[in-house]
């Protein structure tokens, strides 16, 4: 919230008595002696003022202006950073799903107080890569998914796209291009990405690379970050009535959440409520479930009359993550099950699977890789994620990107 800007004279004790004294000596006032309330007598001397007047409050001015300043810089930083999504000022709802507006451009600060532009192309995707022409020779591989590929709080140049395109490219001796069709919200949806693949298949691609998060499947959308822990709450509770309610959660969940034992605590509470987290199969997840299968049939089946395969990873929150690293793990809960049951739809339909998962949990840090609300993955996340799949593509799970079919395909030419 902007607050117009007000006077500091008024703070200052005999600020009017300032104001309407006389000039003494070529116009010299001695301020301290205002400042300390003392009085002018005849001969026009300044009692009670001295040298240490004069350096000691120009040093108190100084500080308290220095401690406004810093006040208000901290406060309009933690507005900036936790307002609404400036980003959704590109972003358009349409009968496919939400969408950029085509040549559009955004800026918004993220959790870690950094600016990040969202820069989008022709057709509203964020790439600099031209959606209407590929170039000669390039290999062209399409990412989908919602705000996790499409790096969203990320900078471009740190995302997966970006940072997938690099490794291949350096990997495979060739140009291999990440054309970042992924966008937030519902976009990765299996249902939406059916009607999207006519715009898809017209990218050009030689290959549709699908990262899928729990929130593309799940019905119940839930969010993935906790509520913080309710003795927060309790004692933060005056202050939720003079800030706005949204902004504070932000801020509890960005400063409480960098804690991975808080995090986990409060995650903990919410996981029997989240359907794919059980061991037990519901009716509702079961009927979600009988519908994927038909989505990813279309999808691949599209793709491969193109004869553009298609490569389907799970990518967990860090919530997911978390329980896949407790030993033992809490009864009633299968962390792995979504994981299994996609990497069998998958393959059954003709899409490769890339299981991830088996390398995120080598990580050293593997909690550190998400941002501290645990939906998203962070710079370095996004770094290592790259890293994992330039490594599966290369090594044979999609030959065209393997250095020896390369190798004699340049040399059959």
């Amino acid at each position: 919230m902007r607050r117009s800007a007000q006077p500091f004279s008024h703070l200052i004790p005999g600020h009017d008595k300032l104001a309407d004294s006389q000039q003494h000596e070529g116009g010299a006032v001695s301020v301290g002696a205002v400042a300390l309330g003392g009085e002018a007598d005849d001969s026009g001397a300044r009692p009670g003022t001295s040298r240490f007047d004069w350096i000691i409050l120009p040093l108190i001015a100084a500080a308290t202006v220095g401690l406004l300043g810093y006040g208000t810089k901290s406060y309009t930083d933690f507005l900036s950073a936790h307002s609404e999504w400036l980003i959704g000022k590109c972003v358009r709802l349409t009968d496919t799903g939400p969408h950029a507006v085509p040549n559009s451009v955004c800026h918004e600060e993220n959790s870690y107080n950094q600016l990040v532009e969202y820069r989008f192309n022709s057709c509203g995707d964020r790439t600099s890569l031209d959606c209407e022409k590929k170039p000669d020779g390039a290999y062209r591989i399409v990412l989908l998914g919602a705000s996790n590929p499409m790096g969203l709080s990320i900078p471009e140049s740190d995302s997966l796209a970006e940072r997938l395109s690099a490794d291949l490219s350096r990997s495979t001796h060739r140009r291999v291009e990440v054309y970042n069709a992924a966008m937030l919200g519902t976009a990765g949806s299996p249902d939406l990405l059916v009607n999207r693949m006519p715009q898809l298949m017209a990218l050009r691609p030689d290959l549709m690379l699908w990262v899928i998060s729990s929130w593309d499947v799940n019905p119940d959308k839930p969010d993935d970050a906790p509520a913080p822990p309710a003795g927060s709450q309790i004692r933060l509770r005056d202050v939720r009535r003079l800030l706005n309610q949204p902004k504070i959660t932000a801020f509890l969940k960005g400063y409480l959440y960098r804690s991975q034992s808080l995090f986990m605590a409060a995650y903990m509470r919410r996981v029997p409520g989240i359907a794919h987290l059980s061991a037990a199969v519901n009716t509702e997840e079961a009927e979600r479930m009988r519908h994927l299968p038909l989505d990813v049939s279309t999808i691949a089946n599209q793709a491969k009359l193109a004869g553009v395969p298609v490569v389907a990873v799970f990518l967990p929150n860090r919530g997911e993550s978390g329980l896949l690293s407790i030993s033992p793990r809490p009864a009633g809960i299968d962390p792995d099950r979504l994981n299994n049951n996609l990497r069998t739809i998958m393959s059954s339909n003709g899409a490769i699977y890339v299981d991830v998962v088996p390398e995120l949990e080598k990580a050293p840090n593997l909690d550190g890789l998400y941002d501290p609300y645990g939906s998203h993955l962070n710079a370095e996340g996004q770094g290592v994620l790259a890293q994992i799949l330039s490594n599966a593509l290369t090594a044979g799970a999609v030959p065209t990107l393997s250095p020896n079919e390369q190798a004699k395909s340049e040399k059959t030419q």
